[in-house]
Protein backbone atom coordinates (compact mmCIF):
# COMPACT_ATOMS: atom_id res chain seq x y z
CA UNK A 1 0.00 0.00 0.00
CA UNK A 2 1.20 3.49 -0.69
CA UNK A 3 2.41 5.10 2.52
CA UNK A 4 0.79 8.41 1.60
CA UNK A 5 -2.68 6.81 1.31
CA UNK A 6 -2.14 4.89 4.55
CA UNK A 7 -0.96 7.94 6.47
CA UNK A 8 -3.85 10.05 5.16
CA UNK A 9 -6.23 7.47 6.63
CA UNK A 10 -4.35 7.27 9.94
CA UNK A 11 -4.15 11.06 10.26
CA UNK A 12 -7.85 11.36 9.39
CA UNK A 13 -8.74 8.88 12.14
CA UNK A 14 -6.30 10.48 14.60
CA UNK A 15 -7.66 13.98 14.12
CA UNK A 16 -11.40 13.31 14.14
CA UNK A 17 -13.41 15.17 16.73
CA UNK A 18 -15.09 12.40 18.69
CA UNK A 19 -18.60 13.54 19.48
CA UNK A 20 -20.19 10.25 20.48
CA UNK A 21 -19.19 7.03 22.19
CA UNK A 22 -20.06 5.18 19.00
CA UNK A 23 -17.74 7.34 16.90
CA UNK A 24 -14.99 6.87 19.49
CA UNK A 25 -15.43 3.10 19.33
CA UNK A 26 -15.29 3.09 15.51
CA UNK A 27 -12.13 5.20 15.41
CA UNK A 28 -10.46 3.17 18.17
CA UNK A 29 -11.10 -0.17 16.45
CA UNK A 30 -10.13 1.04 12.99
CA UNK A 31 -6.97 2.90 13.91
CA UNK A 32 -5.81 0.03 16.06
CA UNK A 33 -5.90 -2.64 13.36
CA UNK A 34 -4.58 -0.31 10.64
CA UNK A 35 -1.65 0.84 12.78
CA UNK A 36 -0.85 -2.73 13.82
CA UNK A 37 -1.11 -4.09 10.30
CA UNK A 38 1.45 -1.63 8.95
CA UNK A 39 3.50 -0.88 12.07
CA UNK A 40 2.57 2.82 12.11
CA UNK A 41 4.14 4.53 15.13
CA UNK A 42 2.50 7.44 16.97
CA UNK A 43 5.22 9.93 16.06
CA UNK A 44 4.82 9.26 12.33
CA UNK A 45 1.66 11.36 12.21
CA UNK A 46 3.61 14.46 13.29
CA UNK A 47 6.17 14.19 10.51
CA UNK A 48 5.98 15.00 6.81
CA UNK A 49 4.49 12.04 4.93
CA UNK A 50 6.82 10.31 2.50
CA UNK A 51 5.34 8.37 -0.39
CA UNK A 52 6.64 4.84 -0.87
CA UNK A 53 5.24 1.33 -0.97
CA UNK A 54 4.68 0.26 2.63
CA UNK A 55 4.51 -3.43 3.43
CA UNK A 56 1.98 -4.94 5.75
CA UNK A 57 3.67 -6.51 8.77
CA UNK A 58 0.79 -8.62 10.11
CA UNK A 59 0.05 -11.86 8.34
CA UNK A 60 -3.50 -12.73 7.31
CA UNK A 61 -3.47 -15.38 10.04
CA UNK A 62 -2.53 -12.80 12.70
CA UNK A 63 -5.39 -10.59 11.53
CA UNK A 64 -7.72 -13.62 11.55
CA UNK A 65 -6.75 -14.25 15.19
CA UNK A 66 -7.73 -10.70 16.10
CA UNK A 67 -11.01 -11.07 14.22
CA UNK A 68 -11.70 -14.33 16.02
CA UNK A 69 -11.25 -12.48 19.34
CA UNK A 70 -13.82 -9.89 18.26
CA UNK A 71 -16.27 -12.70 17.45
CA UNK A 72 -15.58 -14.38 20.80
CA UNK A 73 -16.42 -11.16 22.66
CA UNK A 74 -19.61 -10.82 20.63
CA UNK A 75 -20.62 -14.42 21.32
CA UNK A 76 -19.89 -13.98 25.02
CA UNK A 77 -22.23 -10.98 25.13
CA UNK A 78 -24.90 -13.02 23.31
CA UNK A 79 -24.57 -15.84 25.86
CA UNK A 80 -25.08 -13.34 28.68
CA UNK A 81 -28.12 -11.95 26.81
CA UNK A 82 -26.82 -8.44 27.42
CA UNK A 83 -28.43 -6.54 24.55
CA UNK A 84 -26.34 -3.40 25.14
CA UNK A 85 -23.10 -5.37 24.96
CA UNK A 86 -24.35 -7.39 21.98
CA UNK A 87 -24.95 -4.18 20.01
CA UNK A 88 -21.57 -2.75 21.01
CA UNK A 89 -19.67 -5.91 20.07
CA UNK A 90 -21.67 -6.29 16.87
CA UNK A 91 -20.52 -2.78 15.94
CA UNK A 92 -16.94 -3.66 16.88
CA UNK A 93 -17.05 -6.57 14.41
CA UNK A 94 -18.37 -4.30 11.66
CA UNK A 95 -15.76 -1.61 12.34
CA UNK A 96 -13.00 -4.22 12.31
CA UNK A 97 -14.18 -5.54 8.93
CA UNK A 98 -14.43 -1.99 7.58
CA UNK A 99 -10.85 -1.24 8.65
CA UNK A 100 -9.50 -4.45 7.10
CA UNK A 101 -11.37 -3.62 3.88
CA UNK A 102 -9.23 -0.46 3.65
CA UNK A 103 -6.11 -2.53 3.03
CA UNK A 104 -7.27 -6.08 2.16
CA UNK A 105 -10.72 -6.38 0.55
CA UNK A 106 -10.58 -10.15 0.08
CA UNK A 107 -9.79 -10.75 3.76
CA UNK A 108 -12.59 -8.35 4.75
CA UNK A 109 -14.97 -10.28 2.49
CA UNK A 110 -13.89 -13.50 4.20
CA UNK A 111 -14.62 -11.98 7.61
CA UNK A 112 -17.98 -10.59 6.49
CA UNK A 113 -18.99 -13.98 5.11
CA UNK A 114 -17.88 -15.77 8.29
CA UNK A 115 -19.79 -13.29 10.45
CA UNK A 116 -22.88 -13.57 8.24
CA UNK A 117 -22.82 -17.38 8.51
CA UNK A 118 -22.56 -17.19 12.31
CA UNK A 119 -25.37 -14.69 12.63
CA UNK A 120 -27.75 -16.43 10.25
CA UNK A 121 -26.72 -20.04 10.85
CA UNK A 122 -29.84 -22.15 11.17
CA UNK A 123 -30.22 -23.63 14.62
CA UNK A 124 -30.85 -27.34 14.91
Amino acid sequence: MRNKKLMEKVIDLDTQVLRTREQSLRVMIQISIIRQAFGVKNDETNQPVRDYERDIILSDDEIRKQFKKELEWLNSAKERSDLGDVKEFENRVHYFIEAVRFFNASLADEFAEKHYREVFQPSC
